[in-house]
């Protein structure tokens, strides 16, 4: 797991460093991150942390990791998302966002061992932005679409850096 988030951070980093082209925005065009979220197939709540940085005024890139406390078994996840922002007026924006979700649940049966589970799957969903003093705070829903189908509604803050 350490190796994937790192390099899921070093490629993400890599991007940003290349990017030399910049455009005018209200805000930063990088913003980091987290919040709730809750999974309607793995029942439970989470956290989430990540990173979110603007291409273009339209068009943003979104990586983040949540982390799921069920009862009984350990759920995390991965994602990558494109963001395009249909509606973006007076501090608030509306994105439809679509990427890559890796997700990999572990039960472990004491004595017997542990059973474990990685799947690949694609995210379809939409969000939005809300431009305060200090911050944006964010909501998203979302569907996985794979073997570990799943609906999942999140919310927190990205702060400018």
């Amino acid at each position: 797991m350490k190796k994937i988030i790192l390099t899921s951070c070093l490629l993400f980093g890599l991007a940003l460093a290349f990017n030399t082209t910049s455009y005018a925005q209200e805000s930063s065009d990088v913003k980091i991150g987290g919040g709730l979220i809750y999974g309607l197939e793995v029942e439970a709540i989470g956290v989430q942390a990540g990173a979110k940085y603007a291409f273009t005024p339209e068009i943003s890139g979104a990586a983040d990791v949540a982390i799921y406390f069920p009862d009984n078994y350990d759920w995390w996840e991965l994602n990558a998302n494109a963001h395009y922002h249909f509606y973006a007026e007076e501090g608030t924006r509306v994105y439809g966002l679509g990427g890559l979700n890796y997700t990999t649940w572990s039960f472990d049966m004491g004595s017997m061992g542990s059973v474990s589970n990685s799947e690949v799957g694609l995210n379809l969903g939409g969000g939005a932005e809300f431009g305060l003093d200090f911050a944006d705070l964010y909501t998203e829903l979302k569907y996985v679409i794979g073997d570990a189908d799943q609906l999942a509604i999140s919310a927190g803050l990205r702060f400018d850096i």
